[in-house]
């Protein structure tokens, strides 16, 4: 691990040389990860080049917890009434937004809430399961709107922002969600 002072916060930070074609930084788990191409050298100044986006993540993460001790799961929602909700909603979504769609699974992510391919299949977390019905509404329109624009782009965002306005407070609450699910259900050794 390596570490840099960033502001009033001393940031710990660990190295990943990968296969991939361009460094990129994460905050994920509460520490910062800086995934390189093998051979990569840079990390050092990447990480310096960033230290505002560094910062500003990492206070909003402190932020999130502290909300998410302000909520709680849905511990009440059946398997087979998460579903049906989201088979319903992609559906809706679908028609709304006059796309087609192929498949609709559900499976346990660790980094997203779902995903879209270009072949009209969509990938729901299993964990939504516990989330408010107005989070899980806006996961599976993020992801059916998707059909239209691959990108998160501006087109993108605005197709988002149709439906729920100032989505960014939804990708908030999604956040702070998240926290809560990992210390209820994902072991540290799963993150």
């Amino acid at each position: 691990m390596a570490k840099i002072r960033i502001n009033d916060l001393d940031v710990e930070y660990e190295v990943i040389p990968r296969k991939v074609k361009y460094p990129r930084l994460e905050i994920k788990t509460g520490y910062l990860r800086v995934i390189v191409p093998e051979g990569y050298d840079g990390a050092g100044r990447l990480v310096e080049k960033h230290r505002k986006w560094i910062y500003n993540h990492l206070c909003m993460l402190e932020h999130s917890k502290h909300e998410a001790r302000k909520r709680s799961l849905n511990l009440e929602r059946t398997e087979e009434e998460f579903r049906s909700l989201v088979r319903e909603l992609v559906g809706k979504f679908a028609d709304q937004l006059k796309v087609d769609f192929k498949l609709v699974r559900f499976r346990k992510m660790k980094t997203r809430w779902g995903s879209c391919s270009s072949r009209g299949n969509i990938n729901i977390n299993r964990y939504m399961i516990y989330l408010p019905e107005e989070l899980v509404e806006y996961v599976v329109f993020h992801e059916v709107a998707h059909l239209v624009e691959m990108g998160h782009n501006k087109r993108f965002w605005g197709i988002v922002s149709s439906e729920f306005g100032d989505y960014s407070e939804f990708e908030d609450e999604l956040s702070i969600y998240w926290i809560l699910i990992k210390e209820k259900f994902i072991t540290p050794f799963e993150n």
